[in-house]
């Protein structure tokens, strides 16, 4: 919620191809608790405190740094939060979604301009490009000038 008082709303930039750091910090996160686990290590409680802590930081260091970077406050989400490796499987099967109305569109491609998260919004295909990633922000619903986005 904090990177949406960034400037960027609308990515400025096409997407990059960089989604696969989600699934390094996926893995390290994954290490380091269960190393801590595993081991034993004596003030768990102290530990995970800190590391909660510390973790927020860099989450909001990093994700302002990338918004900044890449002009999308959406960056830290495309190409490092590690939830997605969950979220993404389970959202292709999603039963709620957008789905465009072909009769209506137009394909002026505004709904695509605006979406935050460059989902090609008037495919309505499982196949769609970046589909799984959708934030339901209704956007595109919002900016389609036919109506033909639900």
């Amino acid at each position: 919620m904090v990177l949406d008082f960034l400037p960027y709303k609308v990515p400025q930039a096409p997407r990059k191809k960089l989604g696969f750091i989600r699934y390094i910090v996926f893995a390290l996160s994954l290490l380091f608790v269960a190393g801590l686990f595993l081991a034993r290590v004596g003030g768990l409680e102290r530990i995970m405190f800190w590391s909660f802590l510390v973790g927020n930081l860099l989450y909001y260091a990093v994700g302002i740094l990338l918004a900044f970077c890449f002009k999308d406050n959406r960056a830290f989400c495309k190409y490092i939060c590690p939830i997605t490796v969950f979220l993404k499987p389970m959202s292709y099967f999603s039963a709620i979604r957008v789905k465009c109305n072909k009769d209506k569109c137009v394909s002026c491609g505004t709904c695509e301009k605006v979406c935050p998260m460059n989902v090609e919004v008037t495919n309505n295909s499982r196949k769609r490009l970046n589909g799984t990633e959708c934030i339901l922000c209704m956007e595109c619903v919002k900016a389609c000038p036919k109506k033909a986005l639900s």
